[in-house]
């Protein structure tokens, strides 16, 4: 009984040419902000396909969804200070005002997406 099975790798024929198969110009592995921003730019060259795991994201854990300075009476240096204090001392602050800085222009293409 043990040559039997020393011989085979599977107990029962394994043929992947049987399996469905999905062709796709891109693959995005991730459905997050990051995920879909770049599903989104992908989209402009090709197909893509977006492999999600299931309704739950660490985007989700973002405080107040998107925020950025997008009215006059709006300043950048008040979303820099928002985010720092949220970020709990976590946060490197030369990152965080390219991030707020960069944020406007962002959130017009995922507008305009």
């Amino acid at each position: 009984m043990i040559d039997l099975f020393d011989q085979r790798r599977y107990l029962i024929p394994f043929r992947s040419n049987l399996l469905p198969q999905i062709f796709t110009d891109t693959l995005v592995i991730g459905a997050g902000v990051a995920g879909l921003r770049a599903a989104i730019e992908a989209s402009k060259h090709g197909d893509v396909i977006v492999l999600a795991k299931g309704t739950r994201s660490n985007t989700a854990w973002a405080q107040g969804g998107i925020a950025g300075v997008m009215f006059e009476d709006d300043t950048f240096d008040s979303h820099v200070e928002d985010t720092l204090t949220a970020g709990a001392g976590l946060c490197d602050e030369s990152t965080v005002r390219l991030v707020v800085e960069r944020g406007p222009t962002s959130i017009r293409e995922l507008i305009d997406a």
